[in-house]
């Protein structure tokens, strides 16, 4: 009896029809393991054998699943919620304008307290027949607050910037102030002012060093949210194509 007849004669080892179902394999890898198999009576050598078939089985597995329509698609899903919360993130503000109406001349400060100040900075618009002071940090000014009366105001600085209407059909600033008086905050408060704007200004940019960094790091999530974009579309064109020639073939 020659030994290709003895093989089929004989019944195969538990571990060969594993080694059969192993389908991440390519035939020529099976046919080989196979061969190992059959070649050795030790039970515990062919269980080896069929050990480290099934690893490379299970890590081909793996690698397709990386690369399969459900899973790409899912890791693309992901990528885009992220760069599009970091948009959301960078382009949100609640006094995000809709329409810049010009530059204007105005005082930003900071209501008075007796000792201290508030932390909440405004703006009020400058008449333009007022005269503005050389230095105006630290000079108190009136304004009229929401109930109508005249309220003090330590002058932070004055600037020449853009009046905005916001979304809610708002305009900032639209309040005009008083006058300029000829009292000057306590030291205190001055730097009270100065550290608050300065917190403010390092809160606004966050980890960036400056305003062209922060201005790169969105032009690059940008980048990545557009080509994210692109990718699932072609994704999803490769998949109608797959599905069109099935239905032909």
């Amino acid at each position: 009896m020659s030994s290709k007849e003895f093989d089929r004669k004989r019944e195969p080892f538990p571990e060969e029809l594993a080694l059969h179902n192993l389908k991440e394999l390519t035939k020529a890898e099976r046919a080989g393991l196979h061969l190992l198999m059959i070649q050795t009576s030790d039970p515990y050598e062919r269980e080896d054998i069929l050990e480290e078939a099934q690893q490379l089985a299970n890590k081909r597995a793996e690698i397709a699943k990386k690369h399969s329509y459900a899973a790409t698609k899912s890791r693309l899903k992901k990528t885009q919620k992220e760069t599009k919360a970091e948009l959301t993130a960078f382009t949100q503000h609640r006094n995000r304008h809709v329409k810049v109406l010009g530059k204007v001349t105005m005082m930003a400060g900071y209501f008075m307290t007796p000792k201290r100040i508030r932390p909440t900075k405004y703006y009020w618009l400058i008449p333009e027949d007022l005269s503005i002071p050389d230095r105006p940090l630290g000079r108190v000014a009136h304004v009229r607050g929401k109930d109508g009366q005249l309220h003090d105001v330590m002058v932070l600085y004055v600037t020449k910037q853009k009046q905005r209407q916001l979304q809610d059909g708002r305009v900032v600033p639209d309040q005009f102030m008083i006058e300029f008086t000829s009292q000057y905050a306590s030291s205190v408060q001055v730097k009270q002012g100065q550290r608050t704007e300065r917190q403010r200004q390092k809160d606004y940019r966050g980890p960036f060093d400056s305003a062209q960094q922060k201005h790169n790091r969105v032009r690059k999530v940008i980048r990545r949210h557009h080509r994210v974009r692109e990718e699932l579309a072609n994704l999803e064109k490769s998949k109608r194509k797959t599905r069109i020639r099935k239905i032909l073939v």
